[in-house]
């Protein structure tokens, strides 16, 4: 039998480093908290080979002194908790003091560091966790951090890092998330000595989002106020016209940044019923919680959080997002092409900036004089902060809703393009409206009010529906059956896999119900698990409104297509079908003029 033994403290180290750094974007999150707790003003990021090679650091904090420098490379070293109060009422970015020691153990790492008060700093050398070198230096006030050959001693995990791009791009878009919520820090990123990144200080964090975003795409965003007695919330969200195929939420839980799947879930439900199949809405959230009712350390790299009020943040999240909805999505949406993107892709990475500045001297080992220090200081940020050409313009006035909302009844009606499609015009302007979209929204809606106000019109089959479903579709169709008598079908389980439908929603007579069961019973997810009830319901409205529908080649009558663009008036989201689609694309003159060449 083998003796148990304690991990020698290398090994111990190696091992917590597997949890906390996955991949060099993990050395710069750790890091950047640590300069953002200390209070730094100015924060620059180098890295080389997409951060395998070199991760370099530096900011204009409050510095350690020497015992301090020391103790920090020590596991479970730190001086942001100290009781079990302290540890369930987190207020800073990192706590646990395992984020030094850790990228230590696995790389060969640079610290300087001085606080404001002393003439010298101190420098530590440190080499697969092991200090090799501990010195004065003459630095500027802060700490300058250092990481080099990152996994040179862990080749196994090493293996699993990507492409030098693929790694760029994953800490330039952590970088952005966490510049947009901290206005007040001038961030500066360089790859391979080339400027990728600059984003000087600002007065506030709409200007930020600008800065980082994109003002074009900042034009499109909305902003949320919503508060209850466990959370208050203040951020932007974009129209389901601006959605992306690649989840773009940036996320704040006081102050710090996560990628929580339990907040994410709940904008996606603020959205439903909003947005195209596979799409994400362009959202950046910022959460205020009391410290007590959340848990940051649930993660070894604090990713996630969990809340103890989990249900009323839930709500106030999709209720707050639902409320702007409400008010901007009621135009038609624009034929214009996307020409902004979000943080870059692995793509694009390399395009922005190829300019080569001249070699990187943010520190130079110093000879212990006053001189050095001096020098030092000046060469810590190499582009001045204090120049007005590199910060932002005063911010002009935006108009956070455009003025594109319309009565489509309003509109003049033209005729119908391929038994599809309604054209209709208004001033300067040409509207195209899909008939079956536009119809499915209105039948959604109806459905809706309906059973909302219990008065959902039922008609009873002369002759039953036989339905005949697979085993597991059976399982999901039967827990539904309650619920589905809610909205007007009357449906028995006849034994094993066979339903009978004896009555169905008004609104269904004469179409195939057979094929409209089977859609449900593979469309729902099994809603004891994965979904509430209401959610399941909603499902079951948009498929029979889909059902309904005017079909795509129809040929409709003008006094049809007027009352379906009354009915459009009517909707509370008339823009887009219950799907995502939207419903009525708007072209001004001046866009078709161009296409036309009548003016460039």
């Amino acid at each position: 039998m083998k003796t148990i033994k304690r991990l020698p403290e290398i090994i111990a180290n190696k091992i917590a480093a597997g949890e906390v750094v996955e991949r060099p974007v993990s050395v710069v999150k750790e890091l950047l908290e640590n300069a953002i707790d200390a209070n730094s003003s100015r924060i620059r990021i180098d890295i080389e080979k997409g951060g395998a090679q070199l991760i370099r650091i530096s900011d204009n904090g409050i510095g350690m002194h020497r015992d301090n420098a020391l103790l920090s490379l020590e596991r479970h070293a730190t001086s942001k908790i100290a009781t079990d109060s302290d540890l369930f009422s987190i207020k800073t970015l990192g706590f646990r003091g395992e984020a030094l020691p850790s990228i230590a153990a696995i790389s060969k790492m640079v610290m300087v560091t001085r606080p404001h008060d002393c003439e010298l700093g101190t420098e530590i050398q440190v080499e697969g966790g092991k200090v090799k070198q501990v010195s004065d230096a003459g630095a500027p006030s802060g700490t300058f951090i250092s990481v080099k050959d990152l996994f040179f001693n862990t080749p196994a995990r090493k293996k699993y890092m990507k492409s030098n791009r693929t790694e760029t791009a994953h800490i330039i878009d952590y970088l952005s998330n966490v510049a947009v919520g901290f206005p007040s820090i001038h961030f500066k990123l360089f790859h391979n000595a080339k400027s990728v990144k600059n984003w000087p200080q600002t007065k506030n964090i709409p200007d930020r989002i600008a800065n980082v975003m994109g003002d074009d795409l900042y034009k499109k965003l909305y902003p949320i106020e919503y508060k209850n007695d466990h959370v208050s919330i203040e951020g932007y969200v974009a129209s389901p016209e601006t959605s992306r195929k690649t989840s773009s939420h940036v996320i704040f839980v006081n102050g710090r940044v996560v990628t929580d799947r339990f907040i994410h879930h709940a904008i996606m439900e603020g959205y439903r019923g909003k947005l195209l199949k596979g799409h994400y809405p362009v959202v950046v959230l910022f959460l205020s919680v009391p410290f007590e009712d959340v848990d940051v350390n649930v993660h070894p790299a604090k990713q996630t959080v969990r809340f103890v009020h989990q249900g009323s943040i839930y709500q106030a999240i999709v209720q707050a997002i639902q409320n702007e909805l409400v008010k901007t999505n009621r135009g038609p949406w624009q034929s214009q092409p996307e020409t902004q993107s979000l943080p870059e892709s692995p793509n694009n990475i390399e395009k922005e900036n190829k300019k080569t500045l001249p070699p990187n001297r943010l520190y130079e080992m110093p000879d212990q004089t006053q001189s050095i220090q001096n020098k030092a200081s000046e060469e810590f940020f190499p582009i001045a902060y204090t120049s007005q050409t590199t910060l932002i313009p005063e911010p002009k006035e935006r108009q956070f809703y455009p003025d594109n909302r319309i009565e489509y009844d309003s509109l003049q009606i033209i005729g119908q393009l391929q038994k599809t499609y309604v054209i209709c015009e208004k001033g300067p302007s040409m509207f195209l409206i899909d008939q079956h979209a536009a119809h499915e929204r209105v039948v959604y809606e109806r459905l809706k009010n309906a059973l909302s106000s219990q008065k959902l019109p039922v008609q009873r089959l002369l002759i039953p529906e036989t339905i005949e479903l697979t085993y597991q579709q059976s399982l999901i169709f039967e827990k539904l059956i309650p619920n589905m008598q809610k909205i007007g079908f009357d449906i028995e389980h006849f034994g094993q896999n066979t339903f009978v439908i004896k009555s169905v929603p008004d609104i269904l007579t004469g179409k195939d119900i057979n094929a409209l069961i089977h859609e449900i019973a593979e469309s729902l997810p099994d809603i004891k698990n994965t979904a509430p009830v209401e959610q399941a319901i909603d499902e079951c409205l948009m498929m029979m409104a889909c059902h309904s529908a005017i079909r795509a080649g129809q040929t409709l009558k003008t006094i049809e297509i007027s009352n379906l663009l009354k009915s459009l008036d009517k909707c509370e989201h008339p823009s887009q079908c219950p799907h995502g689609r939207p419903t009525c694309i708007q072209w001004d003159r001046t866009e078709i003029e161009k296409k036309f060449k009548r003016i460039v």
